[in-house]
């Protein structure tokens, strides 16, 4: 996708490491050998500081511009989705109401490949994806459930054309140059809803003694989509006669369900035929794919990942002095005293009280000599 704009503004705060940590290193540059911190093992404490860093914090810069963290869990780290792998994705792209994510990587067809199933699912694909126009299959598509977008009557006609295999395999090279074999998968999610508490995550990259975070907007976990699979079952359908297709309603026993609402949470009559028809109805987006070891890709890391990074400020002089700092609204008394369990009333037990309200024991703690801890 592409990469995420931040502004310049932050917070500070600080890091501690303990003795028989590893204090962290950048990943590229020669910053590396200036995170490097020597650990001095004479000391009396049994888990002594160290060494500190100062946190910088990094707000969201523009609505349109997000932050998204990817995952792969069914794909190896040793084999990333880059040029260098050779699989670097063709493309990414995103419905931002439903917080679907899909990404096409390329699928090597000149090795351990079936040219038949190739050929044969790799048509059905390119039908169903003329028919649909814009559409999708499985889940960001609601499962083809409902109303398709129509085809026109070409489209249809050649959807329903019966492929025949040795041609395309006679030649495979023009083939798949000609992008009629199954070349791609799809890979997709959808991210988890944050019901307005922003942000749940965030990245944090140490320089020196500094460490930025930046939040995250979405985090989703990609997996294989069977878009071949859905479309060979297409295929199949339109290949049936409209009297085997069209089958009788049968009577179904229908329980409903009232819910009310919990914590004061607004109820929701939006139905699951509501949410398939919205996420059926909303557009792709998609983005530019610039490589992760680019030249462009690492100049953005630094302009989004540090906070001063689009002023010029980096010393830790020079940010302490110019970046907002993060203050609490609560001195150490309000928080110690919104945190403290509340006095309770309970009934007295024994006969001679009955009826009577005593205040349970607590201890009194007196908190008007605690003093705020300076941030700095």
């Amino acid at each position: 996708m592409e990469d995420v704009d931040m502004t310049g503004v932050g917070s500070e705060g600080t890091q501690k490491v303990h003795k028989g940590q590893t204090a962290p290193q950048n990943q590229k540059g020669d910053n590396a050998e200036k995170n490097e911190k020597v650990i001095d093992s004479d000391s009396d404490d049994d888990d002594p500081i160290v060494c500190s860093y100062d946190i910088y914090i990094k707000p969201r810069a523009t609505a349109d511009r997000q932050f998204v963290v990817m995952q792969f869990p069914n794909r190896d780290s040793s084999q990333p989705y880059n040029e260098k792998s050779e699989s670097a994705p063709l493309a990414i792209r995103m419905k931002p109401k439903a917080g679907m994510f899909e990404m096409d990587v390329p699928v090597d067809p000149w090795h351990n490949y079936d040219r038949l199933k190739g050929v044969v699912m790799g048509d059905a694909l390119s039908k169903s994806e003329n028919l649909k126009g814009a559409g999708s299959h499985g889940l960001a598509s609601g499962f083809s459930i409902g109303a398709q977008p129509a085809s026109r009557g070409r489209q249809r006609t050649a959807a329903n054309e019966e492929l025949d295999p040795q041609p395309l395999i006679g030649n495979f090279e023009n083939s798949v140059r000609n992008r009629k074999v199954l070349a791609k998968q799809t890979l997709g999610g959808q991210s988890v809803p944050k019901n307005g508490i922003r942000p749940q995550y965030m990245v944090g990259v140490f320089q020196g003694e500094q460490l930025h975070l930046t939040p995250v907007d979405h985090f989703v976990q990609m997996r294989p989509q069977f878009h071949h699979i859905d479309a060979l079952a297409e295929a199949a359908a339109r290949a049936l006669p409209r009297a085997v297709v069209a089958r009788p309603q049968e009577a179904r026993a229908v329980h409903l369900t009232a819910k009310s609402s919990i914590d004061g949470e607004e109820e929701n009559d939006e139905t699951m035929a509501d949410r398939i028809a919205a996420v059926q109805a909303e557009p792709w987006n998609s983005f530019r794919v610039v490589d992760e070891n680019s030249d462009e890709a690492w100049a953005s890391f630094y302009d989004t990942m540090f906070v001063g990074a689009d002023t010029g400020l980096k010393s830790n002089e020079e940010l302490r002095a110019n970046i907002p700092k993060l203050k609490s609204v609560w001195s150490n008394a309000e928080y110690l005293e919104a945190i403290a369990p509340k006095r309770q009333t309970v009934k007295a037990k024994d006969k001679k009280l009955k009826g009577k309200e005593v205040v349970a024991e607590e201890d009194d703690f007196d908190l008007s000599n605690l003093e705020d801890t300076d941030s700095e």
